[in-house]
């Protein structure tokens, strides 16, 4: 599962991040990481970019990157 299967509302655990390593560690540093609890704030039209709350920070992500964050509901 990943972040495109949440709906808005739902809260989920990191389990692994599958990008590239200066991908990952831009997203390490907005608190995205293994482990940390996401929930997602909207989902665009289309679903071509989703808004997270990870730890404090709200981010937004392309469908591109969000099919690479695996998580598992919380």
């Amino acid at each position: 599962m990943n972040i495109t299967d949440l709906n808005r509302g739902e809260r989920a655990v990191v389990t692994s991040i599958d990008l590239s390593e200066p991908l990952r560690e831009r997203l390490r540093t907005l608190d995205l990481r293994p482990g940390g609890v996401v929930r997602i704030l909207k989902v665009s039209f289309f679903k071509k970019t989703y808004l997270l709350q990870a730890m404090g920070s709200r981010v937004a992500l392309s469908r591109e990157v969000a099919c690479c964050i695996s998580v598992r509901k919380a």
